[in-house]
């Protein structure tokens, strides 16, 4: 393979790649626009939260608020 070849070919692996980037962004916005509407429970209606002190739901990874919250000292 010469140089000329390789090159040639870095180009259009760079091209795949702006290509699947662009394809993999959109994924992603999709994904949070579904996740956006998460109601923090399992299909079978189980509660999703995990963790101790701070709860996080297992499905869109969000933290949640505790009821025993407090906003100010």
């Amino acid at each position: 393979m010469t140089q000329a070849e390789r090159l040639a070919r870095r180009d259009a692996l760079r091209a795949d790649i702006a290509k699947l980037e662009t394809e993999l962004d959109s994924l992603r916005t999709e994904e949070a626009k579904l996740l956006d509407g998460c109601e923090h429970a399992y299909a079978d209606g189980r509660n999703a939260s995990a963790g101790g002190k701070v709860k996080i739901c297992a499905v869109c990874g969000k933290v949640l608020k505790q009821k025993d919250e407090k906003l100010w000292g």
